[in-house]
């Protein structure tokens, strides 16, 4: 990767935040210029390196755009996987208010972006798909049934068959014509100088439907009103919308109930808040 720089390195600012332990790091080089990189180990953590070469496959596919980083380089020896990219000169956005300016340049970029992905470019790599990523949920949900009682909010109660029942059907109502992020929360984007938005970390990039990215954006929201607000528009049955937001939070339930993986100390209490959000919501749309 040193030949994509162009000159030596002179400055680096190690990067924090997010989950995934390795490398996180802004590089300064002798010209001026300002690249990122990040890179992990299986050592370190033994998922973290297959998100990283889905990132490489995804980003090495599509062509320049103003709101996601270039790859310019990756390394891969079958256990480290590094990614250079370019520096996105941003700070995270603030999503507090779901409509605020912040919230709606998001939105625009993910509405741009959605417009450019549909139908998946050509030469968009073999990578997951939704409706896979739905039976995974399912085979979890089954699992619940059997939970300890504190996984599954009181209001499931005497209902987990029957919320069963509407994920159950789920993976057959989703459809993969668009290139999907699939993972548009606050710590995957930044907002430049100039106020537009732009989305990093690809990992979990997936085939899905075009409206994949704004539901997932506004699961932000998705404890209060707002949600309901936000993806009334979309292009898809309330039912949908509703039943994958179930799924969504049986599936973090689950993970949040599993031990501990390994470098990733935060992520089951972060699943067990994103559940406790996900059934909240869910709870509202059922009942009204």
């Amino acid at each position: 990767m040193s030949a994509s720089l162009g000159a030596p390195v002179v400055a680096t600012h190690e990067q924090t935040g997010g989950m995934s332990p390795g490398c996180a790091t802004r590089l300064t080089t002798a010209g001026g210029r300002r690249v990122f990189v990040k890179a992990v180990g299986a050592s370190l953590q033994p998922d973290t390196p297959v998100l990283f070469r889905r990132e490489i496959d995804v980003l090495g596919s599509l062509p320049p755009a103003p709101y996601r980083p270039a790859l310019l380089g990756a390394y891969d020896d079958g256990d480290w996987v590094a990614l250079l990219l370019e520096d996105v000169d941003g700070r995270p956005p603030d999503l507090a208010d779901p409509h605020g300016v912040d919230e709606a340049a998001v939105r625009a970029t993910v509405e741009r972006q959605a417009r450019e992905l549909t139908p998946a470019p050509a030469g968009t790599p073999a990578i997951r798909r939704l409706p896979d990523v739905a039976e995974r949920w399912r085979e979890r949900w089954a699992d619940l049934a059997g939970a300890p009682d504190h996984v599954l909010p009181p209001w499931t109660a005497g209902r987990v068959a029957e919320l069963y029942r509407r994920v159950a059907t789920l993976p057959e109502r989703l459809t993969t014509e668009s290139l999907c992020h699939w993972d548009v929360r606050e710590d995957n984007l930044l907002i430049r100088p100039d106020g537009s938005a732009a989305i990093v970390d690809w990992g979990m990039a997936c085939l899905g439907p075009s409206w994949g990215d704004a539901f997932v954006l506004a699961l932000t929201w998705m404890d209060t009103a707002a949600f309901d607000s936000l993806t009334a528009a979309l292009p898809v049955d309330p039912e949908v919308v509703t039943d994958l937001l179930l799924a969504f939070a049986g599936a973090q339930a689950w993970r949040g109930a599993q031990p501990e993986q390994p470098g990733l100390p935060t992520l089951a209490a972060f699943c067990r808040a994103e559940a406790a959000r996900g059934f909240a919501g869910a709870h509202r749309r059922l009942g009204r």
